[in-house]
């Protein structure tokens, strides 16, 4: 019995671990991640428009921004930051699992860098 108190702590143990990081890390990102709802929602309220017009809005946006990144690999805002499209080489990895070594393809991304008046804002 006493063995299964020993492994059932160390999981209780490991649980409380995952839980302390991801409360770390979500305090040190200022919070819980908003929902697209939630985002549209405190967009309709800051600007008074309907809630329907503020997602149009949001994702008029986003098909914007995808649409420039695709034809000029960069965009910037000014104020905000620059959204510049990126590549990841070929690499090799490991399967957490079985240990076993992978090749993981190469991939593009999207790399975000900051503007003046936005780094400023969180000093």
């Amino acid at each position: 019995m006493a063995a299964k108190k020993d492994n059932s702590a160390k999981a209780a143990g490991g649980t409380a671990k995952k839980a302390a990081a991801g409360k770390t890390a979500a305090a040190t990102a200022g919070g819980k991640e908003k929902s697209i709802n939630e985002l549209v929602s405190a967009l309709a309220d800051k600007t008074g428009i309907s809630k329907v017009k503020a997602k149009e809005i949001l994702d008029a946006h986003a098909e914007l921004l995808v649409n420039e990144l695709k034809e000029t690999g960069s965009v910037q805002i000014a104020g905000i930051g620059k959204f510049k499209l990126g590549e990841r080489a070929e690499r090799q990895g490991r399967n957490p699992s079985t240990g076993e070594a992978i090749t993981i393809k190469a991939s593009k991304t999207v790399k975000f860098s900051g503007g003046k008046r936005f780094k400023d804002s969180f000093q």
